[in-house]
């Protein structure tokens, strides 16, 4: 299934963090790809988080005078998320304690999720528009919420692409969010797409593919997981809101300084100038805090298109949700990874200066030269620069990313004329 027909199915599910909704959500995506499921309790706790009930809405009207004024179920959001059953005669005061609503986007419905991380303030209640809320009269309202919440388990999905070596980098989205097609279900097709890519190539890390429920599922995931597993984390990429039309965002990891920092930004650099970034959390909060917690410390960058007008709202849906931006989306987290598996230090294997333009190794790049007729750009000078130093940089040591970084060139382009090096033999690429 490709990422459009996936996400259009996904989307319109009643996902909470435990819920019929996100089980098919991960249904669909087992049948994609063979995820190892992972399972928590119902009301485990770990340092203060606490799994939540298995919860879904049965029904939920609204009556005045017998006649129909709002029906909850008319979409994912209409009930507040892990809302209590209800059911009695409530006057206008009364009932608007039990709204949500959003003024800023007055004919959509908002995303309440509160009690999804305070079970201790549960109640009853209903997310509406607020064109609607407005225009309620005073009287008395007739109110029936059903809802279920029962034990059961969270599942965490868990696909491993194993690579030549065994550190590994996480791809992580949630699956949590009732009716929202970018945030997060454009990140889990992406993901998707990303670890089918990577399953058809030879690749120098493993990968870890995490769906789960927003904080919840990663939280314990890494609590259950085997000391020994955990310390293979290298790096890792929450992906989020990949499929509206706004550009690319990338959120840094907490210092900032890592390699997947600056591969990132290489990548996006070059590829899309357009692109914007910003410090650790700056941007959106998800997951990333998770993997980055003490005791862990895994450098995790955010990929997105945030901010987006449609956030939290029923407007998040497939209308907003563009094929080439998902495809894009993949492109771009493939880019970042393919600098993470091949950058590599050089080591020479000749002594003194190389004449480049000799046929024998055909290695200049006519880049500055004024019989060229032709109006002389900035990466002109660069690979001009860039010549002249190549030499001293094959030390062993330094790195592609490390060159492409100093001359503000594009990691690819540098990559690849370095091999044309390695292919005339005169240096060779140190891996480790």
């Amino acid at each position: 299934m490709n990422m459009l027909e996936l996400l259009k199915k996904m989307c319109k599910c009643a996902m909470a963090p435990v819920s019929p909704g996100t089980d098919e959500v991960n249904r669909l995506a087992i049948g994609e790809l063979p995820f190892k499921v992972h399972e928590y309790p119902t009301l485990s706790e770990h340092n203060g988080w606490i799994v939540p009930l298995n919860w879904h809405a049965k029904k939920a009207t609204i009556h005045k005078d017998g006649k129909l004024i709002y029906d909850g179920m008319q979409h994912p959001l209409g009930v507040m998320g892990y809302s209590k059953s209800f059911s009695g005669k409530v006057s206008l005061e009364e009932l608007k304690k039990h709204l949500s609503y959003r003024m800023d986007l007055p004919y959509a419905i908002g995303y309440h999720c509160d009690w999804y991380y305070k079970p201790q303030n549960r109640n009853w209640g209903f997310s509406m528009p607020y064109s609607l809320y407005r225009d309620l009269q005073s009287g008395e309202y007739e109110v029936q919420i059903e809802t279920v919440s029962a034990k059961g388990t969270m599942k965490t999905l868990d696909l491993l692409i194993p690579g030549e070596s065994q550190e590994t980098i996480i791809l992580n989205a949630h699956n949590c969010h009732g009716g929202q097609a970018n945030d997060d279900i454009s990140g889990v097709v992406v993901a998707i797409e990303v670890a089918k890519r990577l399953m058809k190539k030879k690749n120098r890390y493993s990968y870890r593919i995490i769906i789960a429920p927003e904080h919840f599922g990663t939280v314990f995931y890494l609590a259950n997981l085997d000391e020994k597993e955990g310390k293979k984390f290298k790096y890792g990429i929450f992906l989020e809101m990949l499929g509206n039309n706004n550009r690319l965002a990338l959120q840094k990891s907490f210092t900032g300084k890592s390699e997947i920092d600056r591969a990132a930004m290489n990548y996006l650099t070059h590829n899309h100038p357009d692109f914007h970034h910003d410090e650790f959390r700056n941007i959106i909060g998800n997951d990333e805090t998770v993997w980055e917690a003490p005791g862990y410390e895994i450098p995790t960058i955010s990929l997105s298109r945030a901010p987006y007008r449609e956030y939290h709202t029923s407007y998040d849906n497939e209308s907003i949700i563009f094929e080439e931006k998902l495809e894009e989306s993949v492109k771009a987290v493939m880019g970042i990874l393919n600098i993470l598996d091949t950058n590599c230090a050089i080591e020479r294997k000749f002594k003194g200066l190389i004449a480049l333009s000799n046929p024998k190794y055909d290695l200049y790049k006519p880049t500055v030269d004024p019989s060229l007729n032709r109006q002389i750009t900035k990466n002109d000078i660069q690979w001009n620069k860039l010549m002249d130093r190549m030499p001293r940089y094959f030390d062993g040591k330094t790195k592609v990313l490390d060159i492409a970084e100093l001359h503000e060139l594009d990691y690819t382009a540098v990559f690849n004329y370095i091999n044309q090096f390695k292919e005339k033999k005169l240096v060779e690429l140190l891996r480790n």
